[in-house]
């Protein structure tokens, strides 16, 4: 049989009383059609023509033959009926009722040929010959005596009685299409791999086995159909925020969507606040064309610097705080006046929450159509660990994540005591219980952190690279290392992550990444910030541990959790 995608039928498609039809042509093609054919359903796509602005595109149904190219399939249920004198389609249900709809052989034309302007932008088909075409399902309705117009061949329809038949019908929908071109383009392997990776692309989410801390292997978790169920909806969408707590995936999202989009043509900018979150993204996009990744106050410096315009270096002596909420963020205004070859036609940004209102305006003018051009913002309402924050751009579309999947289901509890976000549901494993000990001074704090380490390290065969110590003071005033050690174990920052090393950083430095295992310490500084403590909490995958006062312990453990988190 086919191979036929998503499968199985998502639930969402299941329980919607509006797609019975699709439904039923969804299991007709995945029983019938022979192998080496591929069927993609619902789905969606952004497209450029030209230098306008991005246009949208949708099918029910495209079907992908390794000989004979692509088919859009679209179906209209219920009773169909058309009015000549008026030039209008109409759908009769179940109950008698009319309704307007769309004149389905027009609609199936404009989305073939959305189609083929989206696969002549991709870079890998330039230059080359696909045939497209397209056909209409009327699975509720029988088939009529007479024509239904000059654009509506009979081979190219089929009707309810046709059903039990769609792999003969796709047959002669298949060999119209090439006769009427009247030449065929081989689209092979190579096509079938480029339109899956356009319909139907996957990864993966690594998330640290939490079950046996003694053991290194990792599982693999798959996005939860939520988290597809957005990627389809960014997939036409322009301007669109996507609000989640910690370990909904939204980096992973980001960094997904600003990939898609760079390898579709689109200049796409990646971007965040906190600069240890930039770098790491940038390490896992090395060689992606068309793909820019910095975090926002490094976007500034570098187009002032290619505009000319004078401004200080962020490497040397520490700037007031004015030089980045507002020096560097007007420069860059200023710049983009004098590049506007620089701009990008699409803007990805985590880490929203923390960047300034009057941020906004710099970065949509990054875009070279301010007005209309894509932009995704990826945020946590909770996480704002800055005091300059503002508000998004008005015009976002905001739809929500609502599945932990980092943090073991303990972890997730106690960080859900400092939440003040929506819902947030676990969905991480079931593990063990974060451990709390006790220490009463700097000192003893410090011995405590080394002897977790050694613990974690030769009892647990944890990789040091592994584990995080994570402080709520500044990395610079911390007691902790010295020397670029804690007690035996020689430490890195969270910019510069080494497997033979533990990272060491602040909470506030380290938000945005994460570590099978943290060690928080010296938390007393930030016992009055709910949000800084909740990113310190959220940081651990697998397995936390908290070394602190008695009065640091009693508020951790005895802070009631939030009623918007579901465990």
């Amino acid at each position: 049989m086919a191979r036929i995608l998503p499968t199985p039928l998502p639930e969402r498609v299941k329980s919607d009383p509006g797609r019975s039809a699709e439904r039923k042509v969804y299991h007709a093609f995945s029983e019938q059609i022979p192998d080496g054919v591929t069927i993609f359903y619902s789905v969606s796509w952004l497209g450029r023509p030209g230098k306008g602005p991005p246009t949208d595109g949708e099918a029910d149904f495209v079907v992908a033959h390794p000989k004979h190219g692509l088919v859009v399939v679209e179906v209209k249920g219920g009773r169909i009926i058309y009015d000549g004198n008026r030039d209008r389609w109409f759908s009769r249900d179940r109950r008698g009722k009319m309704h307007p709809i769309v004149d389905p052989f027009e609609q199936a034309k404009r989305t073939k040929y959305a189609l083929i302007s989206k696969i002549k932008q991709l870079p890998a088909w330039k230059g080359k010959w696909v045939d497209v075409g397209h056909g209409v399902i009327f699975p509720d309705s029988a088939r009529p005596d007479g024509s239904m117009g000059i654009d509506a061949p009979h081979q190219i329809m089929a009707f309810a009685e046709d059903v039990k038949g769609l792999d003969k019908w796709m047959e002669s929908v298949f060999h119209f299409w090439v006769e009427q071109d009247d030449m065929e383009g081989v689209f092979g392997p190579r096509g079938m791999e480029m339109v899956e990776k356009l319909f139907a692309p996957s990864f993966d989410l690594r998330h640290p086995l939490a079950a046996d801390l003694a053991e290194d292997e990792r599982r693999i978790l798959r996005l939860t159909e939520e988290q597809f169920t957005i990627l389809d909806l960014l997939s036409r969408r322009r301007r669109v925020g996507i609000r989640g707590g910690a370990g909904t995936g939204k980096t992973m999202l980001a960094l997904e969507k600003a990939r898609r989009l760079a390898s579709e043509g689109f200049r796409t900018l990646l971007t965040c606040y906190n600069r240890p979150l930039a770098e790491d993204l940038a390490s896992r996009t090395v060689g992606v064309e068309n793909l820019t990744v910095m975090n926002f106050h490094q976007l500034c410096h570098s187009m002032a610097r290619k505009a000319d315009c004078p401004v200080a270096d962020p490497e040397g002596e520490t700037p007031p705080p004015e030089y980045f909420e507002k020096e560097l963020p007007a420069a860059l205004l200023k710049a983009l006046e004098c590049l506007r070859e620089e701009r990008f036609d699409a803007v990805v940004v985590d880490e929203g929450q923390d960047f300034a209102e009057d941020w906004w305006t710099a970065l949509q003018f990054a875009l070279s159509d301010p007005d209309y051009g894509i932009l995704y913002v990826f945020f946590d309402d909770n996480q704002r660990v800055y005091h300059h924050v503002g508000v998004l751009p008005q015009d976002l579309d905001i739809y929500p994540l609502t599945r932990n999947l980092r943090n073991t289901v303990p972890i997730h509890k106690l960080a859900c005591a400092f939440y003040e976000g929506g819902e947030l549901r676990a969905g991480g494993p079931m593990g063990r219980p974060p451990e709390f000990i006790e220490a009463v001074t700097e000192h003893a704090a410090a011995k405590e952190t080394s002897r977790v380490l050694h613990r974690l390290i030769h009892e647990e065969h944890l990789s040091p690279g592994d584990v995080a110590v994570l402080t709520g003071r500044s990395r610079d005033s911390s007691e902790l290392s010295k020397e670029g050690r804690i007690g035996a174990y020689e430490v890195t920052d969270g910019r510069h992550p080494d497997p033979k090393k533990v990272v060491f950083d602040s909470i506030r430095r380290f938000k945005g990444l994460e570590r099978p295992v943290a060690v928080l310490v010296e938390l007393e500084e930030v016992m009055g910030s709910p949000e800084t403590l909740y990113v310190g909490l959220t940081r651990a995958n697998t397995h936390l541990v908290v070394i602190g006062t008695s009065e640091v312990l009693d508020t951790l453990k005895n802070t009631p959790v939030k009623e918007e988190c579901l465990v």
